[in-house]
C-alpha cells in the first residue's frame, strides 16, 4: 500500500469516527426518543468526558443532548474541520506551528471563560460556550488532519526523513 493510500485511509477512518461521535453526542432526541428509552445510552457514553448539566446543554426534540454546549461545539467543529481539510491545502499552506499556537490560544480562552464564569466576573451562555468549544475543536481538527495532507506526495522510500 502506498503512503498516500495509507494516509487517505486513516483520514477517512478519522472522518467516519468523527461523524459517529458527533451523532452520538447529539443524544437520544435526534432519534425522536424519550430520555428513558433504549436509545438513551448516549448520555452514559459521555458521562466521563462531560458534566452534562441540563442548564448548559442544548435540547433536541425536548430531550437533552448527551453533552453540554461547549462539548457539542468541540465535536461539531472537529467534524467540520475534518470535512473541509482536503480543501485547505489548495488555497493556502497550513503551517503546523501556527495551528499549534491556535490550539493553545483556544485552550487558554476556554479556560479563562470557565474561570471568569466560575468566579462571577461574567456569565457565559449556551452560545458563547458553543462557539468557544467550536474554536478549540476546529483548531484540533486542523492540526490532526493536516498531518494526512502535508506529506501526501512523499515517496515511500523517503518516508520518515
Amino acid at each position: 500500500m502506498s503512503i498516500k493510500a495509507q494516509q487517505l485511509g486513516m483520514y477517512f477512518l478519522l472522518m467516519a469516527l468523527s461523524l459517529v461521535v458527533f451523532v452520538i453526542a447529539l443524544g437520544p432526541g435526534l432519534f425522536n426518543s424519550a430520555a428513558v428509552s433504549i436509545l438513551s445510552w448516549q448520555h452514559d457514553a459521555f458521562h466521563l468526558l462531560c458534566h452534562q448539566s441540563a442548564d448548559r446543554s442544548y435540547f433536541i426534540g425536548g430531550v437533552k443532548m448527551a453533552v453540554c454546549s461547549r462539548c457539542i461545539g468541540i465535536y461539531s467543529a472537529f467534524l467540520l474541520g475534518v470535512l473541509i481539510m482536503p480543501l485547505i491545502p489548495r488555497f493556502f499552506f497550513v503551517i503546523n506551528r501556527k495551528i499549534l499556537q491556535l490550539i493553545i490560544v483556544a485552550i487558554v480562552i476556554n479556560f479563562l471563560d470557565v474561570l471568569g464564569n466560575g468566579i462571577g466576573i461574567w456569565t457565559n451562555t449556551l452560545h458563547s460556550r458553543f462557539f468557544l468549544g467550536a474554536f478549540f475543536g476546529l483548531s484540533l481538527a486542523l492540526i490532526l488532519t493536516s498531518e494526512f495532507f502535508k506529506q501526501i506526495n512523499i515517496k515511500e522510500k523517503d518516508y520518515g526523513k
